[in-house]
């Protein structure tokens, strides 16, 4: 603003010398508010590694009350669960954590990996700052002279984007290669076998790196799942069955059939191998509104003008840069040492059986037949599939039907029935015999979990007698004592652990109306004094 006629300035502050000139900054701290939901789910998170550790301890039943409290804290934490996209897929993700946790209850968990979340490639790739990546001349030279000495079966294109993931490869994503190279040995031949059958190009076959390591039970963060990456959606497209038993995108055979059946399919209707692998991360309908918008244009051309997500744009390139190495490792400085092809035969199952017990029979660990076989989700065979075939060591199929024909009933995978009682609940059942909902609503056909039928008859898969000793079934050891929780009853009780409530009163001296509390430790089992006791009343009682 303009000072008016005759107005002095201001008077100009004196300013101390630099010598004098003493200037003490304290820092003033930021504080963001936190996301009430993020908060929500470290709690949750928490509570669930607590779980996990327990359960490695051997505190099955501590961990159990842990992994609970968790999808409580998400469940019951009074925001709109399902309509939190955030909350609702966290809540989902603990589930099947735990889950995968309780394969642990079947098996030595020193002789088995657990299903986890793991960084795929393309994850990790999609993560990459790509362009401060140099295009190295000597490298871009380098594999001109490659792609004029080598046959590919597929068009192998050389771009900047193609050299920048080769010097991604050999330098920042150097573990990544040398893992996928060596883990590649024990499943490629298997995967070019079924690639020639279906008549897809080999090459192909190393599209299992960039999308799991070659990680049969790779599971991203976009829920997708095996060695090839499909979504539920997809998989069911080409019969991959999944349900509480199995999993089969993680088979070793099927999943790489439907690979190489989605990738045929994707090809006749692009005419493009590039467009096929881009419909292969990103869909082929993405695919297809792109060209009825834009025509005729190829996959490089989409690249230049950014009409695919950033995973797609990079996930071509990297395929290529992949396929480039996996041909020629030697000259692009990997010398590693492949594993041995992974040998085995199938032998027909009509019944159930535990992979334990299976393992016993043969003399090996449980761990290869969970390597052979990582469609199976709970440590047993699946139920209602006809005629499963077991992958076993080559060898040991003829010797597995012999042992299995020979099998004491007590060693079977057993069933119980079980007549449902008033009040009694799919979660109690599943309790008392140690099995599960999910496991219990299948066999019986049952659409409804929250409705049962008084006088219903129900069958009841059991472990193996292999586990049963951890476990509480009827007829196997129970715990000594029970401690009460909250909103426990001794009705209650006694239906989780198939008791009767006059047993739980004489074994802990109490009196029919005697209220329970939480923190209180209730006998499950008879001590000498009481039996003692309940003979005394029943000779009483006979007079």
């Amino acid at each position: 603003m303009a000072r008016e006629a005759g107005q002095l300035p201001p008077p100009v502050a004196q300013l101390p010398s630099p010598e004098t000139l003493t200037v003490e900054l304290s820092p003033v701290p930021v504080v963001e508010p936190e996301d009430p939901i993020d908060l929500l789910i470290g709690r949750a998170r928490g509570l669930l590694e607590r779980g996990e550790r327990l359960f490695g301890e051997g505190g099955v039943e501590a961990g159990r009350l842990l992994f609970q409290q968790a999808l409580d804290t998400l469940k019951n934490s009074g925001f709109e669960f399902f309509l939190n996209p955030h909350l609702e897929s966290t809540y989902y993700d603990l589930l099947g954590e735990i889950q995968e946790l309780e394969l642990q209850a079947l098996v030595d968990p020193a002789e088995i990996q657990l299903l986890s979340l793991v960084s795929t490639p393309s994850d990790e790739i999609t993560d990459l700052n790509f362009f401060t990546i140099q295009v190295d001349p000597h490298l871009k030279e380098l594999v001109s002279q490659d792609l004029l000495e080598t046959r590919f079966d597929i068009p192998v294109v050389l771009n900047d984007d193609v050299v920048r993931l080769l010097n991604f490869y050999q330098n920042r994503g150097r573990d990544i290669m040398e893992e996928g190279l060596k883990r590649a040995g024990k499943y490629v031949p298997l995967f070019r076998e079924i690639f020639q059958k279906e008549g897809v190009p080999l090459d192909l076959v190393y599209m299992a790196h960039v999308e799991s390591h070659f990680k049969p039970n790779a599971y991203s963060r976009a829920k997708a799942r095996g060695s090839w990456q499909f979504m539920l959606g997809t998989a069911k497209l080409y019969g991959l069955r999944q349900d509480w038993w199995i999993d089969e995108r993680s088979d070793l055979i099927k999943s790489t059939e439907a690979a190489a059946r989605h990738l045929t399919d994707l090809y006749e209707r692009f005419g493009d191998w590039n467009l096929a692998m881009a419909a292969y991360n990103v869909g082929p309908n993405r695919i297809d509104r792109i060209k009825r918008r834009y025509g005729n244009i190829d996959y490089w051309a989409m690249i230049r003008r950014r009409m695919l997500p950033r995973e797609t744009r990079l996930f071509v390139p990297s395929i290529l840069a992949t396929i480039i190495i996996f041909r020629n490792p030697e000259r692009y400085g990997f010398w590693i040492e492949p594993d041995s092809p992974l040998q085995f035969e199938t032998v027909s199952l009509e019944e159930q059986v535990a992979v334990q017990t299976v393992a016993e029979e043969l003399g090996i660990p449980v761990a290869t037949l969970f390597e052979l076989n990582p469609e199976l989700r709970r440590g047993i065979t699946p139920f209602a599939y006809k005629e499963y075939q077991l992958k076993v060591p080559l060898g040991t199929g003829d010797l597995l039907k012999e042992r299995l024909a020979a099998l004491p009933e007590e060693r079977k995978l057993q069933f119980r029935h079980h007549k449902v009682l008033r009040g009694e609940t799919l979660g109690l059942i599943s309790q008392a015999y140690s099995s599960s909902i999910q496991a219990i609503a299948q066999v019986n056909q049952i659409r409804n979990i929250h409705r049962l039928r008084e006088g219903q008859d129900l069958l009841i898969p059991l472990p193996s007698s292999a586990s049963a000793g951890r476990r509480i079934v009827p007829g196997a050891l129970l715990p000594d004592t029970y401690t009460v929780r909250r909103g426990d009853s001794l009705s209650r009780i006694s239906l989780r652990y198939r008791v009767t409530v006059a047993d739980l009163l004489l074994w802990n001296n109490l009196r029919p109306n005697e209220l329970i509390y939480p923190g209180q430790r209730i006998r499950l089992l008879a001590s000498p004094e009481s039996v003692a006791q309940g003979s005394s009343q029943e000779t009483t009682g006979d007079r």
